[in-house]
């Protein structure tokens, strides 16, 4: 096995390894900071090898995949829709799911050509109910974005999921399998902020992508938090 091949399975490893079970809630600042800083190291691996291996055939598509959600967290980041334009899958563009089941039917779906006109757009869409009133959920997408994509700095999350549920919770069916039965995805999780809560104010962004023509493009982002 060559260095290269070595150095990517170990950062997989480390990252289904520190991913393999629903984390615990942050109870303390020092805590915190430990989490972070391992998960920043996990980063900071990926990127190492991004640059080194840049173009590589070799490269399953779960590793490619990683690295591809790394990317699009940075362009969410960064508010960035001209480069998830060029993320977008080029036919059935990007589902957008508020809560952990994804909606076939009324689930809001942004072209690949249309993510920059849509998120300076006055217009007003209906992206499903909020979770408890059951209220419809009326924002433009900017709103949406704010509210129910980058909501938290998920450049920075506690842990990365691999291919792997890092946290589900609440009454909501979580459906991505289902939907996507042939997609990568990566979750960027929280595992809460304030200790009051014991946990229940955890927050998640799942980045589904799926093949098109031989590359992998992001098919859906799928929000995720406690659901009652």
């Amino acid at each position: 096995m060559s260095m290269k091949k070595v150095l990517i399975s170990l950062v997989v490893f480390m990252m289904v390894f520190l991913n393999g079970c629903t984390a615990p809630a942050v109870d303390n600042t020092a805590e915190l900071e430990k989490v972070k800083e391992e998960n920043l190291v996990l980063q900071e691996k990926v990127t190492d090898l991004e640059e080194k291996l840049g173009a590589n055939p070799n490269q399953t598509a779960n590793q490619i995949a990683i690295l591809l959600a790394m990317d699009v967290i940075q362009a969410l980041q960064a508010n960035d829709m001209q480069a998830l334009e060029t993320y977008a899958h080029p036919q059935n563009g990007i589902r957008f799911s508020p809560y952990s089941f994804v909606d076939q039917t009324n689930d809001i779906v942004i072209p690949s050509n249309n993510l920059i006109a849509e998120y300076g757009s006055a217009t007003t869409h209906t992206w499903g109910s909020y979770d408890g009133s059951g209220d419809p959920i009326d924002l433009t997408f900017s709103d949406y974005f704010d509210r129910f994509v980058y909501n938290q700095d998920f450049a920075n999350p506690h842990i990365i999921g691999n291919n792997q549920m890092v946290q589900t919770g609440g009454n909501t069916t979580n459906n991505l399998l289902t939907v996507y039965p042939n997609a990568e995805f990566v979750e960027f999780h929280f595992t809460g902020f304030d200790p009051q809560y014991d946990g229940m104010d955890w927050t998640s962004l799942r980045i589904v992508m799926e093949e098109y023509n031989g590359q992998l493009y992001v098919i859906g982002i799928i929000h995720d938090e406690w659901t009652i």
